[in-house]
């Protein structure tokens, strides 16, 4: 404990023997004390789509057995860590109330996103039954469970392509084949001729893989055709044109259904047809329709890695959620604005995206926003301090949506490298639970960056017990958000307070309207809430400080793959730092967020289509290859 907690606490102590002596004189004395930053109060469940995910990678997470590889059964074991609150916040739970497994079909790889078999669990995660009584006591814990659904392509070792490359090579030479000809139809492929008028042959090294109209494609062996496999050699591309393959699709949407999961995550929805929204599109939305005949409440949520005017087009499909990219990564919105501090800009954009949202007629459609995922850097590497990592977290976390937390993104997890062909298995390591159990008798994925350590973090044991960590402000956070459903719900318009470090939007939500307020700014400010026309806004919902970790100064300085702040220009934090509100007038440390609420009841807002030129857009996305 450092000399100012100390001191804290010794005042503390000295203000209830002073009120206990005053009251033993028979003079009734109030003593006003500090509420809690987020207080605790009953968190009402909503029977809808909305929800905090969190996103597992099944293998690094919690291993229950010892063979150094995580499983069902340890997901199981840490639900109590996972699940979100009930009735008052729990003191060592996190919050959420949705989780995403990453593939867990049986796979040559160390992803599993080249599937063998997918009606079947892989071995290496346990058995169905471990799969199916981890289910049971997720929804105990009304934790909504869903998959990862990679049906963009399989794995070259499935039964299927071994049938399609034998019926193509026996084909071409005239041959007949024990195989049922439909496997034929099962993949995409062209004929020599074709790749010789129009496709080009690409040699890396010893490696030769052929392009031809954007589309990557390989030789079958011993044919002289060539398959599509847009991401490997490993992952040929399935043919939906081909209602066969249609015939395959239902099935498993139905086994999994049927299991009683509650969504599918789906990869790579850019790539059904090569690029081609309208297709692609089409492909969803069949299969979007498919599974909610079977259950209305079902969640889709897709992988559309590119701008948002594209994104845009894809909720026509009826799904209820695509990834929000745009904010996303070391480049996106949310990076940029923690180090810029223009949190009027974000603001802006927050609006302009989340109303042309509530403008789409095909569905209800849900933003998904997230800070990093599975396929980038985590986002420990791009921030130079903890108090930034805190104010992204904030900054995200209590965007309107379903928000999308990757595994040990709560507290500050490594796995970034330089090294771009280790950067996948490099993010995908290990979680640390405590200083005992860090993670480092679990079997790292092959090609993770060796230099990787997770020495100079706590794990969640430590920091659940720290009331400044990472982790406690994950969970302050979502308590917030638990607490406040207008903030996931509701239609966004930003407020302008004419200061550009201040990020300011309402939500407003069945009448109700709640005010998310951010100061990215290392300075105190005050605004007058009452001279701006909004002194309804009289509750102080709760507030979170996104400080440094103890001794940790800050710098506007950029990092590059989690390098140290330097000396220069830094500001240490030397007071503690409260949110008040009184008499309209709210104040706001440096770094803080607040959430207010409104006492008058608010309509509906009518978004106006046309309001969205003046708003700042960027369609610029860090695309996978880039990233």
């Amino acid at each position: 404990m450092n000399l100012k907690k100390k001191l804290r606490c010794v005042m503390l102590v000295a203000l209830a023997m002073l009120t206990m002596l005053v009251s033993c004189g028979g003079t009734e004395t109030v003593v006003e004390t500090k509420k809690p930053a987020v207080p605790d109060e009953t968190i009402v469940e909503y029977d809808d789509k909305y929800k905090n995910f969190y996103e597992i990678f099944v293998r690094s997470f919690k291993d229950s057995d010892g063979d150094g590889y995580g499983d069902f059964n340890g997901i199981t074991q840490k639900l109590d860590y996972l699940k979100p609150a009930s009735g008052a916040a729990g003191s060592s739970s996190l919050g959420i109330n949705g989780i995403w497994l990453m593939p867990i079909c049986p796979s040559p790889s160390y992803h599993k996103y080249d599937v063998t078999d997918y009606c079947a669990i892989d071995p290496m995660y346990g058995t169905m039954e471990d799969f199916e009584a981890m289910l049971t006591k997720c929804h105990e814990r009304n934790i909504t469970v869903i998959i990862d659904m990679v049906l963009n392509h399989t794995s070259n070792k499935h039964e299927w392509f071994k049938a399609f490359c034998e019926l193509i090579r026996r084909r071409e030479s005239g041959m007949e084949s024990d195989y049922d000809p439909k496997y034929a139809e099962y993949y995409t492929y062209v004929t020599a001729e074709e790749m010789e008028k129009d496709g080009q042959a690409i040699t890396i090294g010893d490696y030769t893989y052929y392009k031809l109209n954007g589309r990557r494609f390989q030789k079958i062996p011993l044919s002289s055709c060539y398959y599509e496999c847009n991401f490997s050699d490993d992952m040929p591309e399935l043919n939906y044109d081909s209602e066969y393959v249609w015939e395959e699709v239902n099935k498993i949407c139905d086994f999994w259904i049927d299991k009683g999961v509650d969504g599918f995550r789906f990869d790579a929805v850019l790539w059904f047809y090569a690029n081609d929204t309208e297709q692609n599109t089409k492909v969803l939305k069949r299969i979007c329709d498919y599974c909610k005949a079977k259950n209305p409440k079902f969640y889709t949520v897709g992988e559309a890695w590119t701008a948002n005017s594209t994104v845009r087009k894809y909720f026509n499909s009826g799904f209820d959620s695509f990834f929000d990219f745009s904010f996303a990564n070391s480049t996106g919105y949310i990076s940029s604005t923690v180090k810029s501090k223009d949190g009027a800009t974000f603001a802006k954009r927050l609006q302009n995206w989340n109303n042309q949202l509530k403008l789409v007629s095909a569905s209800d459609a849900i933003d998904a926003p997230f800070l990093s995922n599975h396929d980038m850097s985590r986002s420990s590497a791009y921030f130079a301090t903890e108090g930034q990592r805190k104010m992204a977290a904030s900054l995200y976390l209590l965007m309107p949506g379903n928000t999308f937390i990757y595994y040990g993104e709560e507290i500050g997890l490594k796995g970034s490298t330089a090294d771009s062909s280790k950067k996948d298995p490099t993010a995908r390591t290990a979680i640390k639970w405590s200083a005992m159990d860090d993670g480092s008798k679990m079997i790292a994925p092959d090609g993770a960056d060796p230099k990787l350590s997770q020495e100079s973090i706590k794990g969640v044991e430590e920091q659940l017990k720290d009331e400044d960590s990472l982790l406690t402000h994950y969970r302050l956070l979502l308590k917030l958000k638990n607490q406040n459903p207008q903030i996931a719900r509701g239609t966004v318009t930003a407020r302008d307070f004419g200061k550009d470090s201040v990020c300011a939007y309402t939500s407003i939500y069945d009448g109700t309207a709640v005010m998310v307020l951010h100061n990215l700014s290392l300075e105190d400010t005050d605004i007058d809430l009452a001279a701006a026309g909004y002194s309804d806004f009289t509750e102080l919902r709760g507030y979170v400080v996104s400080k440094n970790a103890e001794g940790e100064k800050e710098t506007d300085g950029t990092p590059v793959f989690g390098q140290t702040s330097s000396e220069d220009n830094t500001q240490a934090e030397e007071k503690e730092a409260v949110a008040t509100l009184e008499n309209g007038q709210l104040h706001l440390p440096g770094r803080t967020t607040v959430v207010l609420r409104s006492t008058e009841h608010y309509d509906d807002v009518v978004i106006d289509p046309n309001s969205f030129t003046s708003a700042p857009e960027d369609e610029k996305v860090q695309t996978m290859d880039e990233s």
